[in-house]
């Protein structure tokens, strides 16, 4: 093969580095960089080409270029000086960043770094931009890498540096690298002579943590790996010095082929803009069209019979004869003439505005300031502003979203025996909604084993105990598992209280910790071996395991493996975690105990998962080491050098030996909610916001969550769609038959998806519906045939929970919502979701434990979910009203000074004639009014910030795009038209030119009626502003006044100014206008008989059919008269979002949970490179992985001949370092509304924040379905248990078939709800409210139906759950699961409840 051939796409397919040759390679791209978007040369050309991207730009230059013909009717200055204010503003903005980007560039380009000379034999300090591919360079403590180097060696004896890449990822936390073990010991200096080596690698590409070379040295290949590749835009941390070979430079580096803009997202109310603008162009050309015309045709029939205009001695325009190009100079007269039409200023306008919103409101929101992490709310666009106040759809992840992603190990289940004491959160609310409360005090012992990432007491495990239970052997390889099979990296002195741990994620560090306290205490990590102090029965030593192979995780995988090799019995033991689906799959059939511990673990992992906690399945296998030697080692060498197609043929090997394993147990980890979700939920549920919760969970724990925090509601009849348990299709995967398989699982997703439409159809209008899917039900569900079906379902429900779904899958969701034309908003935190942020309207990173990658890739950062609240409610809202009413307001005006030019030019045949002077309509727009609507578009509001949280159901009015929508826009530009028909009348019937206004007898002239009308113009349309302003500031206050006060300060000043250049307004205001005391007259009534009739209107509206918003200001106007704030109405102190943090007061959702330090190396991660998908490159790949690798070059066959490596074991460091369904109705009639707070009668454990039903047992006629009932939809009221009909429990994480309903059940049945009078989800056009405690008020009114009661009282109906085919596999209801009758003492010791575990009776 050709080495720098080229693909496709441009990049090389494979690339020659001879390294320090003196000789570079011409075809290599320089070290040189430039990120300016002009040079000197290009600025002009390019700069007015993004100008001219905007249409309104190209009108005004082609009206300014008109008006230098001799058809103008205006002054062609008059035309060109605001196109070029425009224009130039624009421009110096762009010169002035571009400018910022050159100096930045000037200043790196220039940048020092040592390289080694090879003509002189030494090393000399050059600037970054002569460094070429091939050179030798020297990185010092602290500097940047230059380019992307080959790691040749550094200071340290093991050949390591520590990196930080937070430029290309976003995470501060350092990352390892390390050199080859042949060039790790050179020299500085030894590199002189170092010039026989080539490097033999893929050509530039885009993928930041992957990389596939060799390195040819004395004879030897060498693969490298890629953590010996140290990435340009990264820092050296920790490390005094390190010596590089140039693979990429320049703009071939990864961080420059990653530079690819984000997708270019526009706002629904800029779509609306551009559409109205195109009908202000039509309106313009009727304009234009029908004056030429009747121009045309009044100059060639009548204007013969006017003697006075000499009709036979004019110019070619006026000529009789010549009626079509009469016409055509009459066009373009009219063309320039009506150009005030379209708002030159609008797009500048609108972009300070928004800039304003973003840096000014939501970056200095203190309700959305995380104090601890010291991370406030951040706008990476001010595009989508007014976006954020139209969301239908949230897609939210679950994760470290809704979740803190910091995990606790809680509980565990060994040798079928469950273990753990510990109560959740959701176990809890399960309680409250059942009516009974868990005794949640705590053993007094548990506190002297808690720590970080450690939150278990069971005192048949703690403290050595586990050596006397019935299966020690078995306890001591699960906890041998949890201290070895890990890339976890020790940090610090090998002590079990001060030794730190640095994961990739949080949830290793939590597995190893718990090892560490149970007595399997890891402490040491070389390249090729891990170290741990063993406590068992047999006493306490150190450990030695050799890591021989690290099979990594993936998300296809969903497991990990390793492989070591026990030194004092030479037996190879691989060690295997990940998700019960794909463990169960490969355990050995043959082995006696695995079919008992099946039924067992996997019933604890169901109890786990209903909880909400994370379970992780744990198992092992003694290796044949001969096979391993002989067979599997040598084509996982292959494998593993392999330069094409590598990661798919280490998978493929992989599989080899993950089979055949002995089942340990499972974990159980729990992720806490963030602070607030449940509220947040509900307050965005009663905002008429659906949320679409996207999730790689099992179906159980998102069900479990989705009650926990309020997603999930027992008034809401809930669906689970689900090809699992369905023995049709079993059977076919079992035979092999993927075909058939497939075609089953699609048909059954669809007759599932037709049968919950069906029943959905045949409920009550208001009834509140959920779906819960699977991710290989949604495969189907998402496919070209169903996708319509599952969207109109989907769009139904007040919730959709889509269980173990791929990154993506979660695009796809998105995109198919998106479809719909919902506005959507993605939320996530992790790389894994930038796909599905990418994908929506609008997204929104969280910053939290998985890195930046989401954040970087988002429109909006946030610190936690709660912070939608303010951000959709209080800003979104917002933004929307402003920008919106800004909008209408500018072509409100446009249209009426426009067409008084019409009107004028109407009556005098369409000649041309205009009655306001040039100048001052050149100004109307960039002076007179051009303050007003900035400060309508950054201060107006309706109502106060706590009134709009207190009521979420003003949110809709966005959502229904009430202010922009047809109606909107068509009453305020009738408005306009029917003011400008008062203006006319007024002025024109009362100036004529036959009378006169004054003792002397002059009547009025022309250019006089002009000011008189322009300054009704200017008035009036102030006066409409002081018509829709809610609130008033000072800003206000200066912009209307000061306004029409320069309108007239203008007059003054310019009729000063000589003659040839005031010319008709020359001391017109002082000598002429202003003395006639009709002129001040109808400058008050003329504006007053304008806004009269729109005032009328305006308040029988407000009386007989008022907003939403009309209402609230009621109340607020109200509670302010009575001297109380929006908090004394509601009873209760405000729901501050930092009252939590600042109090200083424990929370119940903390537990025992660290608070994250952003800045702490320790507990943090190392990268998220172990949660990669096929599409999106997560994170760098970790450094253990990478050190076996190294290692496994060095010796593959290590079992036959060892090499010391050296370790990177626990030592100290230094301390610099890391750190709803149908809420949008139609609009229609409207009703009066009853108005309630949204926290009125609200309990913080009621039904409105319930988590998930009493897991209730029930019992199916039998396993079997009808093939016609192969899909049919599971309707749950409550989890459910069902047994597979010959007693025994179904296998673990298989959901009951969906088959024929029991006795007294059809399909549609399900969570019976305790609302009989209708739905909790407002109508569209109301407020909607919280549940109303029973007093002694009316009921509500109208459309607002009142909510159940909560809690104890009076009204409160309790749900009971019924018994639904097909439903979720949980465990029994009420307390533990009794053991069989025939049980035996095992099987009593299996069925242990907590109580046992605590020692308790």
């Amino acid at each position: 093969m050709a080495f720098g051939r080229k693909k496709a796409g441009g990049e090389t397919e494979k690339r020659v580095v001879n390294i320090n040759t003196g000789e570079h390679n011409r075809s290599y791209a320089a070290n040189a960089t430039s990120t300016t978007k002009y040079s000197v040369w290009t600025f002009l050309p390019k700069a007015l080409f993004e100008q001219y991207r905007r249409v309104a730009n190209i009108y005004f230059t082609i009206v300014a270029a008109l008006s230098l013909t001799p058809y103008t009717p205006v002054r062609a200055w008059t035309t060109w000086t605001p196109l070029i204010i425009v224009l130039g503003v624009a421009m110096v903005k762009e010169a002035v960043e571009d400018y910022k980007r050159y100096k930045l560039d000037k200043e790196i380009n220039n940048r020092p770094v040592q390289v080694l000379d090879t003509e002189k034999g030494e090393y000399v300090t050059r600037t970054w931009k002569e460094v070429h591919v091939g050179d030798i360079v020297v990185v010092t403590k602290d500097q940047q890498f230059p380019a992307d180097l080959l790691f040749l060696t550094s200071e340290t004896e093991e050949g390591t540096c520590y990196i930080e890449t937070m430029n290309l990822d976003g995470e501060t936390n350092l990352k390892i690298k390390k050199a080859p073990d042949e060039t790790k010991d050179f020299g500085q200096q030894d590199f002189i002579q170092f010039r026989k080596a080539v490097i033999e690698c893929e050509g530039p590409n885009a993928r930041l943590y992957q990389f596939t070379g060799n390195l040819l040295l004395d004879g030897k290949t060498l693969p490298i790996s890629p953590a010996a590749i140290l990435l340009r835009g990264c820092n050296l941390r920790n490390t005094d010095k390190v010596v590089g070979a140039v693979i990429y430079a320049g703009h071939e580096t990864k961080i420059f082929k990653n530079a690819a803009p984000a997708p270019s997202k526009r706002s629904h109310v800029e779509r609306i803009v551009d559409k109205i603008i195109f009908f202000m162009f039509f309106l313009l050309f009727s304009f234009c069209i029908c004056g030429a015309v009747f121009f045309a045709i009044w100059t060639q029939k009548k204007s013969v019979k006017h003697w006075y205009l000499q009709p036979y001695a004019v110019q070619d325009q006026y000529d009789p004869e010549k009626p079509a190009f009469v016409g055509f100079a009459s066009f373009i007269t009219s063309f320039i003439l009506y150009g005030y039409l379209i708002p030159i200023s609008l797009y500048v306008s609108m972009e300070l505005v928004k800039i304003a919103q973003s840096m000014g409101y939501i970056n200095n929101d203190r309700d959305m300031y995380h104090a601890e992490t010291d991370t406030p709310a951040l706008a990476r666009t001010s595009n989508l502003n007014e976006e954020l106040g139209m969301v239908n759809t949230i897609m939210s992840d679950k994760t470290g979203t809704l979740t803190r992603n910091v995990m606790e190990f809680f509980k565990c289940s060994i040798a079928g025996v469950a273990y753990g004491a510990g109560i959740t959160e959701i176990e809890k609310a399960n309680a409250l909604r059942r009516g009974t409360v868990l005794n949640d005090r705590e053993n007094p012992e548990t506190a002297k084993y808690r720590e970080h990432y450690f939150n278990f007491y069971d005192e048949r495990l703690m403290g050595g105990a586990w050596s006397s239970a019935q299966d020690p052997a078995t306890i001591e390889m699960f906890f041998r598992l949890l201290a070895v099979c890990h890339t976890v990296i020790p940090d610090g002195p090998p002590e079990p209280d001060k030794i730190k741990y640095e994961a990739e994620s949080p949830d290793e560090a939590a597995l190893v910790v718990a090892a560490k306290v149970f007595g399997f205490f890891f402490f040491k990590r070389t390249n090729t071996t891990v170290t741990v102090r063993e406590r068992t029965a047999r006493g306490e030593q150190d450990v030695e395991y050799e890591v021989l192979n690290i099979l990594e995780f993936n998300s296809t995988r969903k497991r990990m493996s390793v492989v070591i090799k026990e030194k004092s019995t030479e037996k190879i033991i691989i060690f295997t975690k990940g998700a019960d689906t794909v463990i169960y799959e490969r355990l050995d059939p043959s082995y006696g105990p695995n079919e008992a511990m099946k039924g067992s673990t996997g019933r604890h992992m169901e109890e786990f998962g209903a909880a909400g906690l994370r379970t992780l399945c744990l198992s092992y296998a003694e290796v044949d080491r001969e096979w391993y030697a002989s067979t599997w080692l040598p084509e996982w060498v292959e494998a593993k050098t392999s330069l094409q197609d590598r990661d798919a043929k280490v998978a493929e090997v992989s599989e080899k030996i993950e089979r055949n394993l002995r089942l340990l147990g499972c974990t159980a980890i729990e992720d806490k909610l963030q602070e607030g979700v449940p509220e947040c939920i509900r307050q965005l549920a009663m905002a008429g916001i659906r949320i679409w919760v996207l999730t790689g969970d099992k179906m159980e724990t998102a069900i479990n969550i989705g009650f926990a925090c309020s997603l999930l509601t027992e008034e809401m009849h809930q669906f689970t769609i689900s090809v699992y348990g369905v023995e049709e299709i079993e059977k076919a995967e079992a035979a092999g038959d993927k075909k058939l398989a497939e075609k089953l699982a699609h048909e059954a997703v669809s007759k599932s998806i037709s049968k919950v439409e069906e029943v959905m159809n045949a409920k009550a209008e208001g009834t509140l519906f959920a779906i819960v899917i699977d991710g290989k039900a949604l495969t189907y569900a998402l496919s070209e045939s169903l996708a319509a079906k599952f969207l109109r379902v989907g769009l139904r429900c007040k919730a959709v929970v889509c269980c173990r779904v791929s990154p993506l899958q979660k695009a796809q969701v998105t995109k198919l919502v998106r479809s719909h034309g919902d506005t959507t908003l993605a939320i996530g935190d992790g790389a894994n979701d930038v796909s599905m942020i990418q994908s929506a309207h609008i997204g929104v990173g969280i910053s939290g434990q998985e890195g930046m990658q989401a954040v970087m890739s988002a429109d909006f950062a946030i610190a936690q979910f709660r912070f939608l609240v303010p951000l959709l409610l209080v800003h979104g809202r917002y933004s929307y009203k402003r920008i919106t009413r800004m909008v209408l307001f500018f072509f409100y005006k446009n249209m009426l000074f426009g067409v008084t030019i019409f009107a004028f030019n109407a009556f005098n045949a369409f000649s041309g004639q205009f009655v306001y002077n040039d100048f001052y309509m050149t100004l109307f727009n960039v002076v007179f009014t051009a303050l007003t609507p900035v400060v309508i578009g950054i201060f107006d509001r309706d109502v106060d910030k706590a009134m709009a949280l207190k009521y979420p159901g003003l949110y809709m009015q966005g959502q229904r795009n009430e202010y922009f929508n047809f109606r909107a826009i068509a009453l305020w530009l009738l408005s306009s038209l029917y003011q400008c028909a008062v203006i006319m009348v007024f002025i024109l019937v009362g100036c004529r030119p036959i009378f006169s206004d004054r003792a002397d007898g002059n009547p009025y002239t022309m250019w006089q009626t002009g000011v008189l009308m322009f300054t009704c113009v200017v008035i009036t349309v102030h006066f409409q502003v002081v018509q829709i302003t809610d609130q008033w500031t000072w800003a206000h206050h200066v912009s209307i006044w000061l306004s029409q006060a320069v309108w007239f300060l203008y007059l003054l000043a310019y009729g000063g100014f000589p003659l040839y250049f005031s010319s008709d307004l020359y001391n017109l205001f002082v000598g002429v206008v202003a003395p006639s005391a009709q002129y001040w007259l109808y400058c008050l009534l003329v504006p007053v008989a304008c806004q009269l009739p729109d005032f009328f209107l305006r308040m029988a509206k407000k009386q007989l059919a008022p907003f939403d918003h009309q209402l609230v200001q009621e109340i607020q106007k109200k509670l302010k008269q009575d001297g109380k704030s929006a908090v004394d109405e509601r009873g209760q102190d405000p729901p501050s979002i930092l009252a939590a943090i600042f109090s200083g007061m424990p929370n119940k959702n903390r537990g025992f949970v660290p608070p994250y330090d952003p800045r702490s190396r320790f507990y943090s991660l190392v990268s998220s490179g172990a949660r990669s998908n096929g599409r999106i490159e997560t994170g760098a790949r970790n450094p253990v992985l990478q050190h076996l690798d190294q290692a496994l070059t060095d010796n593959p066959y290590r079992g036959k001949k060892k090499v010391t490596l050296p370790g990177i074991g626990a030592k100290a460091r230094s301390p610099t370092g890391l750190g709803p369904a149908g809420s949008r109705a139609d609009a229609g009639s409207r009703s009066s509304t009853t108005i309630m707070p949204v926290a009125e009668g609200v309990q913080s454990n009621g039904s409105a924040s319930s988590a998930a039903g009493p897991p209730a047992a029930a019992t199916s006629p039998g396993n079997g379905s009808a093939p016609g009932a192969l899909a049919s939809p599971t309707v749950t009221a409550s989890p459910v248990a069902s047994p597979n009909g010959n007693g025994l429990p179904r296998a673990p994480s298989r959901l009951p078939p969906m088959g024929t309903p029991p006795a007294g059940l059809s399909p549609g049945d399900g969570m019976p709800s305790n609302i009989s009078t209708g739905s909790d989800a407002p109508a569209h056009s109301s407020v909607p409210m919280p549940p109303l405690a029973p007093t002694a008020l009316a009921p509500p009114r109208g459309r607002l139906p009142p909510l159940k009661s909560l809690g104890g009282s009076p009204g409160r109906v309790a749900a009971q759950p019924l018994a639904a085919p097909g439903a979720i596999a949980s465990p029994g209801a009420e307390g533990p699961l009794a053991p069989p009758p025939n049980a035996n003492g095992r099987e009593h010791e299996i069925m242990a409840t907590p109580a046992s575990a605590l020692g308790q009776s």
